[in-house]
């Protein structure tokens, strides 16, 4: 019998319209992710407008590091959420509290663990990904008050995780818009108000998250039996461990490859000019928001797989990747037009008018890769249907297969093609491309299936 705190749109994941299903679960997941890449734009934004490209670029360079940082500890989430919605779909609801109390303590160490000792390297992670000597002092003091607030970034992203495994997307999007209204404020008190330029945009980022973190506590030890634990409840276990670990190790190294990919071309693009990181910048912030759609329906979808493949239903699993497909190519289409013809408006919001030339080659950048968009969500889903069916491993290589292209053909044209900034540009879509092919590879040679944890445990 399902326990209280599940939501409705779990069993209509199993059971009702397959698109229907993914698309209404993903439309609070993309509204939380544009709410995140917004309040991460209004921070490049604020401290563009009011501390000029110096500031902007200073933020680029140490939230590329930081953010590698979270991903790569959260990764270990990514295999829980998986977890969870197998156990789920396949009725065994006891063990999913058991997975929960047992990747809380866990992730909890970790975060804390990594904390102590990223803090104290940053001058040096600073010095080796090339961040100029004029905006130095800002990136540092930037990646400091960021790595000491990781634990909150951390459990913010698991308790997301584990609520969107169990049905539930409402209440991660209700969260995270209060925290990023609260980012929002943070950001104009500290830096318009208190002057305190890069490290208000720091502090605004780490204590809103911490307020999300206080505010999904509450709700889930009053709202749900999975995170109510008894006494001798909260336990560590070893069997079940293993299997977050078989799921989590390959998305965590994954984020942190994947994200370690950026710090190398953020490395390369520092070597351009602060003019250059200003525009890279603000380039990569509307390429995160173009992406909002597609990560949505991929993270809805991959809830959907792993529900439906631990309850055995393989071909309402292969149905419903056809039907996102199809949806995700329409959305790609329509979001690559609409960006190719208001990119300079879209540049121009992080920088004063003043600022042409950061505005053109920020532009110039956005006409590159977004013609392409169709490829990424191609490559979201496949990937996104790898990881939900418990096949890990080889959504890793995929997503790795992105990240080498991409930062091996940005050295190439940048360094050696004579393509300088661009290159970075047109790196993007080759990483796509391959992952692509590679995924497509994959899902029809079916070695996919048998995969799932239920699986693995009969």
């Amino acid at each position: 019998m399902k326990t209280k705190g599940v939501s409705m749109s779990a069993d209509a994941m199993l059971k009702g319209p397959a698109l229907k299903s993914v698309i209404i679960f993903a439309l609070p997941i993309i509204l939380g992710n544009a709410f995140q890449q917004f309040y991460s734009m209004v921070d490049s934004i604020v401290v563009g407008k009011y501390e000029g490209a110096n500031a902007l670029a200073a933020v680029g360079s140490a939230s590329t590091v930081s953010n590698c940082l979270v991903m790569a500890c959260s990764g270990f989430t990514a295999g829980a959420s998986v977890v969870v919605s197998q156990l789920y779909g396949a009725g065994q609801f006891k063990d999913i509290k058991t997975t929960i109390s047992t990747t809380l303590i866990f992730s909890i160490t970790l975060a804390v663990a990594v904390s102590i000792i990223f803090v104290p390297l940053v001058p040096g992670i600073a010095v080796l990904t090339h961040v100029p000597e004029d905006i130095m002092d800002g990136a540092v003091t930037y990646m400091r008050i960021y790595g000491a607030g990781l634990i909150f970034l951390m459990l913010y992203n698991f308790f997301a995780a584990v609520l969107r495994s169990l049905g539930d997307s409402v209440t991660p999007l209700i969260f995270l818009i209060i925290s990023s209204l609260l980012n929002i404020v943070g950001d104009l008190y500290f830096v318009i108000e208190l002057k305190m330029g890069v490290a208000g945009v720091a502090w605004a980022t780490v204590l809103s998250q911490a307020v999300s973190v206080f505010l999904c506590i509450i709700h889930v030890f009053r709202k749900s039996d999975y995170f109510r634990f008894g006494k001798g409840e909260f336990t560590f276990s070893k069997r079940l461990f293993r299997y977050v670990m078989r799921l989590g190790i390959p998305s965590a190294v994954q984020s942190t490859v994947t994200n370690m990919g950026f710090v190398f071309v953020q490395g390369l693009v520092n070597r351009f000019s602060t003019v250059n990181i200003a525009a890279y910048t603000a380039a990569m912030k509307m390429e995160g928001l173009s992406m909002v759609p597609f990560g949505g329906v991929a993270q809805a979808y991959a809830v959907f797989a792993g529900q439906n493949i631990g309850a055995g239903n393989v071909d309402r699993t292969k149905k419903g990747l056809k039907q996102c497909l199809i949806f995700i190519s329409a959305m790609a289409l329509t979001c690559s037009a609409v960006i190719y013809v208001v990119g300079p408006l879209l540049i121009s919001l992080f920088v004063d008018s003043g600022e042409t030339v950061v505005i053109e080659r920020g532009t110039a950048y956005l006409r590159v890769y977004c013609p392409f968009l169709v490829v990424h969500g191609v490559m979201a889903i496949y990937v996104s249907m790898l990881r939900g069916v418990g096949d890990s491993f080889h959504a890793m290589l995929i997503s790795l297969s992105d990240l080498m292209s991409r930062v091996l053909a940005a050295y190439a044209l940048s360094l050696w093609a004579g393509f300088d900034f661009m290159g970075c540009a047109y790196a993007v879509p080759i990483g796509w491309a391959v992952a692509s092919v590679l995924a497509l590879y994959r899902y029809h040679s079916g070695k996919w299936m048998g995969k799932a944890v239920t699986e693995q445990e009969a």
